[in-house]
């Protein structure tokens, strides 16, 4: 999903705050959210399942978690939701480090089936000048 439709849910979304809530958001924002939003795409917010439960792109999840942490929670909420996102990607790289370890990269193959090709040299014969002076006319004939 691009960005435009992103605003498209998160447009949608805005519309349902609580109008306290609604006011602490700037208005160039709002303006520039509508303005710049998908024409084409539409999403509805159903009223009847919580947000978490309403199939929202994780672009969309991310604005609203920045929109979030920028104009609704004080500053004790920031710094505990900041420690989080420290967190999450802390274990994001952890996780990245373990399953792309260079030395256990090739540990889980099995390589009891593994057969080594066969290298040989094989020897070319050489054909003599009498043969290549006779292939040569012969070529020259079959044109």
């Amino acid at each position: 999903m691009n960005s435009r439709e992103c605003l498209v849910e998160l447009d949608e979304v805005l519309n349902y705050l609580d109008e306290e809530e609604f006011q602490k958001l700037p208005s160039q924002l709002i303006e520039s959210i509508k303005e710049n939003k998908d024409k084409q795409y539409s999403w509805k917010y159903d009223e009847s399942k919580n947000l978490d439960e309403q199939n929202l792109d994780r672009k969309t999840i991310a604005m609203l978690s920045y929109l979030n942490m920028k104009y609704f929670c004080n500053e004790e909420q920031r710094k505990l939701l900041e420690e989080i996102h420290k967190f999450n990607e802390v274990q994001k790289e952890e996780q990245k480090r373990i399953q792309y370890n260079p030395e256990n990269l090739f540990k889980d193959i099995d390589n009891s089936n593994y057969v080594k090709p066969e290298m040989s040299l094989q020897k070319v014969e050489e054909t003599k000048w009498y043969e290549k002076i006779f292939l040569f006319i012969k070529n020259i004939f079959k044109r």
